[in-house]
């Protein structure tokens, strides 16, 4: 494995490169998930990128500005932003392995940046696991996560903040504080009127694999896709919930059916 800074040197990003350098078969770039779910999948997906250099695959997982290792601090990540970088980090894995192909793989959040940064710059092909299709409705989700873990984990009577009142801080141009991320004005505004899930396929071969409790909860998002032509692959596996908590457990029907994907595409 091999680490490194990329990008300019106003924004650097932080990668890390698995995979046997110019003979690889083809290449992914890893787009992580948001927050605390980047924190608790880390292992795990660093585990499945040895996997993938063993069979023959380049992987860059990489940080967004603001988060991990790279430069500026979480008030500065927007999604913009992140989809910048999602395109820069497909530049330099181009560039360090001499790829022929290449596509992005994301998880959760990171699937939603993966399937926008491929409406804008198209890969060979797309991963989604569990992706996140709306962000307006997940964004509200982080925000009252708050309010659960003053009710529950630290046992307060009653909350010192509402979701209301953290919306209005936003409209007023402040900072909130959530669960020690700070979300800026900028995010919110992006969060909650950004770009909208794709209504079609962003490229030309795509593995889009959800958990079977999530199949009532996406309706025919993911069969519209399959419907509108392309080789878009829909998949329900019984898989845990992994990026939930800390424990060891490896997404392992995802991962082996996204290897197999890969092997026959």
């Amino acid at each position: 494995m091999e680490t490194f800074f990329f990008g300019p040197p106003s924004r650097r990003l932080f990668g890390a490169l698995d995979g046997p350098g110019r003979k690889a078969r083809a290449g992914l770039v890893f787009c992580p998930p948001f927050g605390e779910e980047m924190i608790t999948t880390y292992a795990r997906l660093a585990r499945w990128s040895k996997e993938l250099a063993k069979l023959g695959f380049a992987v860059l997982r990489f940080h967004p500005y603001g988060t991990g290792e790279s430069d500026g601090t979480f008030r500065e990540f927007t999604i913009e932003g992140a989809l910048r970088d999602t395109m820069t980090a497909m530049n330099c894995l181009r560039e360090r392995t001499g790829v022929e192909r290449a596509g992005f793989f994301g998880l959760r959040f990171g699937a939603f940046l993966a399937a926008q940064a491929a409406q804008a710059y198209p890969p060979d092909f797309l991963i989604l696991w569990s992706p996140v299709t709306d962000t307006r409705q997940y964004f509200r989700d982080l925000l009252r996560m708050r309010l659960t873990a003053e009710l529950v984990h630290l046992k307060a009577d009653r909350v010192k903040v509402t979701t209301k009142s953290m919306i209005s801080d936003f409209e007023a141009g402040r900072t909130v504080d959530n669960l020690g991320y700070e979300f800026s004005p900028a995010l919110y505004r992006q969060m909650t009127a950004g770009p909208s899930w794709p209504q079609q396929p962003p490229c030309l071969k795509v593995l889009w694999l959800s958990r079977v409790s999530e199949r009532t909860q996406l309706a025919s998002l993911p069969n519209d896709w399959v419907d509108q032509g392309g080789n878009a692959q829909l998949e329900f596996l019984q898989e845990l919930p992994f990026w939930e908590d800390f424990s060891s457990v490896f997404p392992a029907k995802f991962a082996r059916a996204s290897e197999s994907w890969l092997a026959a595409s």
